[in-house]
């Protein structure tokens, strides 16, 4: 299968790329940036501004790709103008369905967000763990922007009923590098430094092996799901955090009954029932 990636020179489309690659398909490239030469990533890399949609054309008619994973965005959601976080995202999303699905692309794996849930932005689920029946409103550009990429997909089956779309909402992807493991160092030495998304996260080589799961499998339409670490990002158990960090809101409450002490918020049973993928890494297995 020919496969274009977008934003493969990033954190978690490297890891993207190379799954995809390692299960014997052809990969090319598209992003702003080439990737850094130590990298060593396969495949073909073709420069495109994604918000520009004759730039998307143009290279999409060029190589002509099976299936699209679609990972290029801005992914910070703070210390810019709010206009140019919303604008970037929506506009790219937009753009490689659109063109994608012109094109005969017969599947559309896109990265949606944990904040679409709201739980980001102080919604509370009414359980725990959630599964991706949680839509919650978020006053934020970012949130918005990637939920407005799922409404997209709806849309677009109506018009391209021949093309599958799967949006994976990511969990704070952690790369498998240092500044990886710094990140994660600083969660388990600050406790409330995670609590903003109930200490979820997922390594960047399971948003890979997630990506190649959704790609080679079956689904219709355009689905949603949750794809985060089977654990937490600390040791202290969930319901001590969540009695500690959210006091007054009785959210330990909600949890349900045998949930494990440190087994995530995320239920992410939905990848496992329809793609057959379970999160693989965990901060636990990395040496002390």
């Amino acid at each position: 299968m020919r496969v274009v990636v977008t934003g493969g020179s990033g954190q978690a489309g490297q890891e993207v790329v190379r799954s995809v690659a390692g299960a014997g398909h052809e990969v090319i490239n598209l992003d702003l940036r080439a990737p850094a030469p130590g990298l060593g990533l396969p495949g073909e890399f073709c420069r495109v501004e994604i918000t520009e949609i004759g730039e998307v054309y143009d290279a999409l008619f060029q190589f002509r790709p099976d299936a699209v994973c679609h990972l290029a965005a801005n992914p910070s959601p703070q210390g810019q103008a709010r206009i140019d976080v919303f604008s970037n995202n929506t506009l790219s999303a937009y753009a490689m369905m659109q063109a994608a699905a012109d094109l005969g692309v017969s599947r559309i794996v896109y990265a949606s967000s944990e904040t679409v849930t709201g739980i980001v932005h102080g919604r509370r689920p009414d359980r725990i763990p959630f599964d991706e029946s949680l839509r919650l409103d978020a006053p934020n550009a970012y949130a918005l922007s990637k939920y407005l990429s799922e409404v997209i997909a709806d849309s677009m089956v109506q018009s391209y009923p021949g093309t599958s779309f799967v949006g994976l909402r990511l969990s704070n992807v952690m790369p498998n590098d240092d500044h990886g493991r710094e990140m994660l160092a600083e969660r388990r030495t600050n406790e409330a430094r995670g609590a903003f998304n109930l200490w979820s996260y997922v390594d960047a080589r399971d948003v890979g092996s997630a990506f190649l799961a959704a790609l080679e499998g079956e689904t219709t339409g355009n689905e949603v799901f949750l794809v985060a670490a089977a654990d937490t990002v600390i040791d202290t158990p969930l319901a001590e955090l969540l009695a500690t960090h959210f006091p007054g809101e009785d959210l330990a409450s909600r949890l349900a009954p045998g949930h494990g002490p440190t087994t995530s918020a995320f239920d992410c049973g939905k990848m496992a029932r329809v793609f057959g993928w379970h999160a693989q890494h965990s901060w636990r297995d990395q040496p002390a």
